[in-house]
């Protein structure tokens, strides 16, 4: 049993550390919920003020340019740009904090994805190691593919965080396209370990039968 499991022990051992990464986090979740929701709404409320300077200088131009046609058609004209400017800012202010409020919560759920994903495939991990140490498959390969199914299942819960961090300050698609370079290896190196452990258990079913 032990000389079986030998072979495949770097993926048991990743796999377990990546469960215990999601246990921690979601303690850290729960736990700093405050600080960490303050620290999101922080880094949210830095997109704002470049909203509000343009809304600021889209006011600035239109104030200019009523200025300009009270020359031509008389301050009457001019009154009513000035109390329809106040409208329009109000709804650009609205529609912001209702924006900053939809990113916080599509961080955090972001990052509770990062959490479930580190639990689920260090279990995965785990579980592909032992398939593996119970085939044909030579030594080297149950070290390569354990060891890659458990770093895959590690990196990718990594790249779901790290998402979650940066999309109050680069934006929801951004923030997904940043964090690409991370999740695509990890999602490579897990299928790469789980559909070794598929072929090679499919290759022994096959030569049970003949």
């Amino acid at each position: 049993m032990m000389n079986s499991i030998r072979p495949v022990r770097p993926g048991i051992l990743i796999g377990l550390l990546g469960i215990l990464f999601g246990i921690g986090w979601a303690f850290w979740l729960v736990l700093g919920h405050e600080r960490l929701h303050a620290s999101l709404e922080a880094a949210s409320l830095t997109v704002v003020p470049l909203h509000e300077q343009e809304a600021s200088h889209n006011a600035e131009n239109q104030i200019e340019s009523a200025v300009r046609r009270t020359h031509n058609n008389g301050a009457e004209h001019m009154h009513v740009k000035k109390e329809a400017m106040p409208v329009s800012t109000q709804e650009a202010h609205g529609h912001g904090g209702g924006h900053n409020d939809a990113l916080t919560e599509l961080t955090h759920t972001r990052l509770t994805r990062g959490h479930l994903h580190a639990m689920g495939l260090g279990l995965g991990a785990i579980i592909i190691s032992f398939i593996l140490a119970f085939t044909s498959a030579s030594g080297w390969i149950k070290i390569a593919a354990s060891t890659m199914a458990g770093l895959g299942g590690l990196i990718y819960p990594l790249a779901w965080i790290a998402m979650g961090y940066r999309t109050p300050s680069l934006g929801p698609e951004m923030a997904e396209a940043s964090v690409t370079v991370i999740a695509a290896p990890g999602v490579g190196l897990f299928l790469a370990g789980a559909l070794t452990a598929v072929f090679f258990v499919a290759k022994d079913m096959l030569m049970n039968k003949r």
